[in-house]
């Protein structure tokens, strides 16, 4: 479940465009986790071969693609310790913040944890960065690029991103959701 809405989640944004390599949060060393089942390096170059293979389907997604800087992402769908890793997305979530980033979205619930958040300047999104933790799986998401709210609501309503979203609290009712600053 963590794994579709996270990669659902890199879909939406994945027409992210020509930024700064430094809107990436290098995710280091996580702790709690041996190899990565998924992991996903997708560079300029890559990612404008991508949107050239896709232009006859989609001209518009390709022209964004091709402009991307990149794409990492690591899948761990055994954790070692979930405890360490929720660990790591706190302190994770407190670097970002303290260097600019703005928190989007902060799910709390038991243990389970969902962050995302972005780099922006003026009315563009320069980076994102989704971290997602339950008791057995997490899934991290790094992009740089840059897009305009106008963009981002399109690419998110081509593929259906509200659906998506309120399949998360499906199970149960509903997820909570604070703007609550992390501790």
């Amino acid at each position: 479940m963590l794994t579709r809405i996270a990669l659902t989640v890199l879909a939406a944004c994945g027409a992210l465009q020509s930024a700064a390599a430094q809107d990436f949060f290098d995710f280091g060393q996580i702790p709690g986790v041996a190899e990565p089942t998924v992991q996903i390096d997708l560079d300029p170059w890559l990612l404008g071969f991508v949107g050239e293979a896709a232009r006859f389907e989609d001209p518009a997604a390709a022209d964004l693609l091709a402009g991307l800087q990149g794409i990492r992402v690591r899948v761990y769908e055994e954790l070692e310790d979930a405890v360490a890793v929720g660990g790591f997305i706190d302190s994770a979530s407190q670097a970002l913040e303290s260097d600019g980033w703005q928190r989007m979205v902060y799910v709390q619930d038991g243990s389970d944890k969902v962050r995302i958040y972005v780099r922006r300047a003026d009315e563009l999104l320069l980076g994102m960065t989704v971290m997602v933790v339950d008791a057995t799986e997490a899934v991290f998401i790094s992009m740089a690029g840059s897009i305009s709210p106008a963009q981002l609501g399109q690419v998110a309503n081509a593929l259906g991103i509200g659906e998506a979203l309120e399949g998360l609290g499906a199970a149960g009712g509903a997820i909570p959701v604070s703007a609550e600053p992390a501790d």
